[in-house]
């Protein structure tokens, strides 16, 4: 996966600059990935782009994704990459694996983890997200955002609830 809001932190994307950056990917000590990652905002190529190339998933990669700034409004400017796949803006390249160049999620038309799951499983991650929140809320959090938290936790565990009864009820006629 590569980022954009990674590499502008890391100063990569800088109008009239070149940079370059390796990246090395392992997965429980084991390198899947060594890519060289080049940044040219208007230096050498006409328009901005991504050049990405190394090795992953033990197949040679060599790819070009191109870059558009967007102005903003109180100034500075926006980075995106444009997708190969779909053509369309986006702020985080993905290469499964098996393929050869990046792209985005939408291009590579790739569900999100959440979209799989049973609404039972959403809930408890709803649940655990809200508790999560509520242990970090300062002792001074108003009081409305506390009740906020506490009502979405107890409804999500009615949800649950009433599906572990339809679930038994289910389960008793047989």
């Amino acid at each position: 996966m590569i980022s954009l809001a990674e590499m502008k932190r890391w100063g990569m994307l800088q109008r009239h600059c070149m940079n370059r950056r390796e990246r090395v990917w392992s997965v429980d000590g084991e390198v899947v990935a060594r890519l060289t990652i080049v940044a040219d905002t208007d230096c050498l190529e006409p328009h901005p782009c991504l050049k990405i190339a190394g090795t992953a998933f033990g197949r040679r990669i060599d790819c070009l994704v191109l870059l558009e700034a967007l102005d903003l409004p109180l100034g500075g400017e926006r980075w995106y990459a444009l997708c190969p796949k779909a053509g369309r803006r986006c702020a985080v390249l993905i290469l499964p694996p098996g393929a050869l160049h990046f792209a985005s999620v939408k291009g590579w038309r790739i569900p999100y983890g959440s979209q799989r799951e049973c609404e039972v499983h959403r809930a408890y991650r709803a649940i655990d997200k809200a508790n999560k929140r509520r242990k970090a809320l300062s002792k001074y959090a108003r009081n409305p955002t506390k009740d906020r938290l506490w009502s979405r936790i107890a409804a999500k565990h009615q949800f649950v609830e009433s599906e572990l009864d339809r679930l038994a009820a289910m389960i008793r006629r047989g």
